[in-house]
C-alpha cells in the first residue's frame, strides 16, 4: 500500500510540472518516434557498413558447401531452394531502408558527401552480390512503400549492373569532393583514397564478369586498384562475446565436442595433395584437432568405390563433396578451421607430445575469434586481372598478375593475426612459398590458353577462402578449376546457376514467382550443365 502511495505522490509532482513549467520544444519530441531526420549520420553509416558484412558473410556460409570449402550435405536443390536466402533477402532490403535514410540527410547537409559516397559503394557491393546469387531483382522501385509501390517491380539483373556501375562512378564523385571523413569508419578509417581504390575494384570485379574488354582497360590505364594489403577489404570481428561478435565459423568450430560440420575433403585434398608438396597455407587454413587416425567406425567409407577421398590421411578427416551420410560422432577428430581467416588455431601437429590426447580447438592456442571477412582482397585483384589478359585479351600481363597473386595471399595468411604463428616451428617459410609458386608458374609455362586459365582459377579459388562468392563466380564464369570434385551421388538435382528466390519474397510480392536453379545471371553465358 505505501507503494502505491509513494508512486501516486510522484505522479502528482510530474503533472504539477508539466503545468508549471516549460520545457522548451526540444524536450517534446517523443524519443520512441523519432523521425529519420533526428538520426546520427556517422551511427546510421555504421548500422549500413555493420548490416553489409551480416549479409555478406550469411551469404558465403551458404555457398561454402556449394563451393566445397565445407561438405555438402545436401543435395544441390535443397541447399538453394526457396528457405535459403530468406534472411539474406529480409536484411538486404532493411540495409537499403537504412541507407536510403542516409540519403535522405545528405540531401540537406552537403558536409555529408564522404558519407553518402561510403554507403553507395556498399549499396553496390551488396546489391551485386544479391544479383550474382538470385539474378533478377526488386532494385529501382524497392523499399517504395511510401509512394504507394506494394509489390516493386523485378528489374533486369544487366540492367542493375549497369545502374550500379553508374552508382560508383557517383559514390566516387562524392567521396572526391573533400567534405570531412566520418566519425568512425568500419573499413578504412576514413581514407577517402582507399574508399575510391575500393570502387575501381568493384567495378573491376563486375565488368571481368561482364566481359567488357574496354572498359577493364580504361580502369587498368587509370592504375588505381586496390593493390597492398593494407588497401585490403574486409570486415574485422573481434573475441568480444556479449554481444557476440566473434568469426561465426570461429563459434561453429571452437567448441567443446569439435563442430558440427565437416571440411571439403576436396578443398582439403587440393591444399594437401594438389602440389608436389603441401600448400603452405594448409596449416594455417584447417586446424587438425587429433594426431589419431579416427575410429573405424567413423570412416566406413574407406573402400567404397562411390567415395573419391573418404579420408584423406594424416588426420585431415572431412567428407565429400555430396555426402548425404548423417553425422556421425566423431567430432574430436574432424579438421576444423585454422587460424586463417577465422580467428582460430595455427595447426602444430596437436598434440605433438601426448599423441593419445585430443586437442580440440577450443583447448589450442586461438585467436578466440578475432578473425575476417575477406571481401575483395588486393590478391583478388590480381586473380581478377590475370583471368581478364587470358581470356578477354586486356592490356596486363596474365604471368606476373598470377604470381603476385599467389604471393599476396601468402603473404596475408602467413602473417595473419599480427604474425602469430611466424615463430612457430611448423611456420612456412619463404622458401616454402617460392617452391610453391616456382611449381605454379612452370605449369602455367606449359600449359595452353585453357590450361593457364584453369591454373589462374585454382590459385584464386584458394586464395579465396573465406569468400566463396568469388569461387562461385569464378566457376560459372568459366568452369575452372577443373580440379573441383562432382557430388558423389547421383541425385538428379543440377548445379545451382542462381538460387532460388525465397519463400518470404514470392508470397509478399505478386511480381515474384518460383523459378528453377538452372536460371543463369546474364553474365553467365556458358551452356547449361556444363559445370557439377
Amino acid at each position: 500500500m505505501k507503494k502505491i502511495q509513494i508512486i501516486g505522490l510522484l505522479l502528482s509532482v510530474v503533472f504539477v510540472s508539466c503545468e508549471i513549467t516549460d520545457f522548451g520544444e526540444e524536450f517534446q519530441i517523443d524519443p520512441d518516434n523519432l523521425s529519420p531526420s533526428s538520426a546520427d549520420p556517422n551511427f546510421l553509416l555504421n548500422k549500413v557498413q555493420l548490416e553489409f558484412a551480416d549479409i555478406l558473410q550469411d551469404i558465403e556460409r551458404t555457398t561454402d558447401e556449394v563451393m566445397r570449402y565445407k561438405v555438402l550435405n545436401d543435395t544441390y536443390s535443397e541447399v538453394s531452394d526457396q528457405g535459403v536466402l530468406n534472411t539474406e533477402w529480409i536484411n538486404y532490403y532493411e540495409f537499403l531502408e537504412d541507407a536510403s535514410t542516409l540519403d535522405d540527410l545528405v540531401a540537406n547537409d552537403d558536409n555529408l558527401l564522404f558519407h553518402r559516397g561510403i554507403s553507395n559503394i556498399i549499396i553496390a557491393y551488396g546489391t551485386v552480390t544479391m544479383v550474382d546469387h538470385l539474378g533478377d531483382i526488386p532494385f529501382s522501385e524497392a523499399n517504395s512503400a511510401a509512394e504507394g509501390i506494394i509489390n516493386p517491380v523485378v528489374d533486369d539483373d544487366e540492367v542493375i549492373y549497369n545502374s550500379v556501375l553508374e552508382l560508383l562512378d557517383r559514390a566516387k564523385e562524392d567521396l572526391s569532393a573533400g567534405t570531412p571523413a566520418p566519425v568512425n569508419d568500419l573499413y578504412y578509417r576514413g581514407d577517402r583514397e582507399k574508399w575510391i581504390r575500393l570502387a575501381n575494384s568493384l567495378q573491376l570485379k563486375m565488368l571481368v564478369n561482364m566481359g567488357n574488354q574496354a572498359a577493364i582497360n580504361a580502369l587498368i590505364a587509370q592504375n588505381n586498384f586496390i593493390e597492398t594489403e593494407s588497401d585490403d577489404f574486409q570486415f574485422s570481428y573481434s573475441t568480444q562475446t556479449d554481444p557476440l561478435s566473434q568469426h561465426p565459423n570461429f563459434v561453429d568450430g571452437y567448441i567443446v565436442g569439435g563442430q558440427a560440420t565437416y571440411m571439403g575433403n576436396s578443398f582439403m585434398n587440393l591444399l594437401l595433395n594438389g602440389k608436389s608438396e603441401p600448400d603452405p597455407r594448409i596449416r594455417y587454413y584447417i586446424f587438425r584437432q587429433s594426431s589419431l587416425d579416427p575410429i573405424a567406425s567413423a570412416i566406413p567409407c574407406v573402400n567404397d568405390p562411390m567415395f573419391d577421398f573418404c579420408y584423406l590421411g594424416n588426420s585431415y578427416l572431412g567428407r565429400d563433396h555430396g555426402d548425404l551420410r548423417p553425422n556421425s560422432s566423431d567430432q574430436q577428430f574432424r579438421a576444423i578451421y585454422g587460424l586463417y581467416p577465422v580467428g582460430g588455431a595455427f595447426d602444430e601437429d596437436n598434440p605433438v607430445t601426448d599423441p593419445d590426447n585430443i586437442v580440440f580447438g577450443v583447448d589450442a592456442p586461438n585467436q578466440l575469434g578475432a578473425g575476417i571477412l575477406p571481401i575483395l582482397l588486393s590478391s583478388f585483384v590480381d586473380f581478377l586481372r590475370a583471368e581478364a589478359a587470358i581470356s578477354l585479351g586486356t592490356s596486363d600481363d596474365p604471368r606476373a598478375f598470377l604470381e603476385s597473386g599467389i604471393r599476396k595471399s601468402m603473404d596475408k595468411v602467413l602473417n595473419f593475426a599480427d604474425g602469430v604463428a611466424t615463430s612457430s616451428d611448423f611456420a612456412a617459410t619463404s622458401d616454402d612459398v617460392d617452391a610453391y609458386v616456382g611449381e605454379v608458374l612452370a605449369a602455367y609455362d606449359a600449359a595452353d590458353d585453357q590450361g593457364k586459365l584453369d591454373i589462374v582459377l585454382e590459385e584464386y579459388y584458394i586464395a579465396s577462402y573465406g569468400n566463396s562468392t568469388e569461387a562461385y563466380n569464378g566457376y560459372r564464369r568459366t568452369g575452372f578449376p577443373s580440379s573441383l570434385q562432382v557430388p558423389i551421388e547421383v541425385t538428379g538435382a543440377p548445379f545451382p546457376r542462381t538460387f532460388a528466390y525465397p519463400t518470404d519474397a514470392i508470397n509478399n510480392n505478386t511480381n515474384l514467382s518460383a523459378r528453377p536453379i538452372t536460371v543463369q545471371v546474364f553474365w553467365d553465358t556458358n551452356p547449361a550443365g556444363f559445370i557439377e
